[in-house]
């Protein structure tokens, strides 16, 4: 006769169900396979703190940190991981580099870059260790011939007050919509000064634009003839990604994604194309990095971080900021307000666009 109660009885037959490391950790793969990259790294840490001892893990949230701006935590678990498993863990020096690389420390990021590429040779990240040093020496560079001052002024005649405001003219007709008036100026500048990259830059844009496909080409000749270049590699990263060609966009934005530059003016851009590509979590950190000065004469620099934010779930802050660039002035924030207030403002409809 069983004179346990029903009730009890049927709990004695309930088998725990335990959640370990490895769950939480799979788990977290999925999420940052999805982009998802603030789940990911809460999955990753809970991985963490029930399996401390699995180097893996620890390697994998650092690497999730890193990609949300979090560079300096990315870059102490990855000592840590070193410090507690050896250098048989070499891929950590591969993604100090890459933080290193993004906190302008170019020196430190070279270091860890070699390291890597000494301790495994023909590893899994070894071509991307040396597509990193070769964007480190490249930044360099250009660093240098902007120093230059002398060298410049020889090699454009910028000395030439047409050239400056001609150029500065063409640029502000892109910016007011009117690439086909800014063709005709951008031609003739290159005529006169071929080797001014700027200008063809701005020149792909207008095509791309008007719905002229060799814009694509130009800006290939481009980094042909000046490997790096920034504006070209935005150029072509945002015209694959408006073809909806990930495939071929992928490259280009990968290596926007190892940039960090010094000039305010190209960091900003580096941000304001992540963002119009769908990189949201790498705009956050950036824009936060900018002087708040610089942000409150950019009005856009608020919207395209409120759209991050937006796209990362942090919906106060989206808002916060859209408010800001909407007493700004900004058209772009007015109009989503306008929509939230509505209560029609849809997922589709807060995107960021350059042009």
């Amino acid at each position: 006769m069983n004179l346990t109660p029903e009730n009890e009885q049927e709990n004695r037959n309930v088998v725990p169900f335990y959640r370990s490391g490895d769950y939480f950790f799979h788990r977290g793969i999925i999420a940052y396979r999805k982009n998802h990259l603030k789940r990911a790294v809460k999955l990753f840490e809970r991985a963490v703190k029930l399996t401390d001892q699995e180097p893996v893990f620890h390697v994998q949230l650092a690497a999730v940190l890193s990609e949300i701006g979090q560079y300096e935590r990315s870059n102490d678990i990855l000592e840590m991981v070193l410090t507690n498993h050896g250098e048989d863990q070499s891929e950590c020096y591969f993604f100090m580099a890459n933080n290193y690389a993004y906190l302008g420390l170019f020196e430190k990021a070279e270091e860890a870059a070699k390291r890597y590429m000494v301790l495994t040779p023909g590893g899994e990240f070894f071509k991307d260790a040396g597509d990193l040093l070769d964007l480190m020496q490249v930044e360099q560079n250009e660093a240098e011939a902007d120093a230059d001052d002398e060298e410049d002024w020889e090699s454009f005649d910028l000395s030439s007050d047409e050239y400056i405001i001609e150029h500065g003219r063409a640029r502000t007709l892109l910016r007011d919509g009117k690439p086909e008036e800014a063709l005709p100026i951008l031609q003739d500048i290159i005529t006169e000064h071929p080797a001014c990259w700027s200008a063809h830059n701005h020149l792909a844009e207008a095509l791309f634009r008007l719905g002229d496909d060799s814009a694509f080409e130009l800006s290939r000749n481009v980094l042909q003839e000046d490997e790096g270049n920034l504006f070209a590699l935005c150029n072509l990263a945002v015209f694959y990604t408006i073809k909806e060609d990930e495939l071929s966009a992928a490259p280009f934005i990968d290596a926007i994604k190892r940039i960090y530059p010094l000039d305010i003016e190209h960091h900003m851009k580096v941000a304001q194309v992540l963002a119009a590509v769908g990189h949201y979590e790498q705009v956050i950190g950036r824009i936060m990095r900018v002087e708040p000065f610089i942000l409150e004469r950019e009005p856009d620099l608020f919207h395209c971080l409120a759209v991050a934010y937006y796209h990362t779930d942090q919906y106060e802050k989206a808002l916060f900021y859209w408010r800001r660039a909407g007493k700004l002035g900004n058209k772009a924030a007015a109009e989503i307000l306008e929509k939230v207030e509505q209560g029609t403002l849809l997922a589709r409809d807060v995107e960021y666009h350059l042009w």
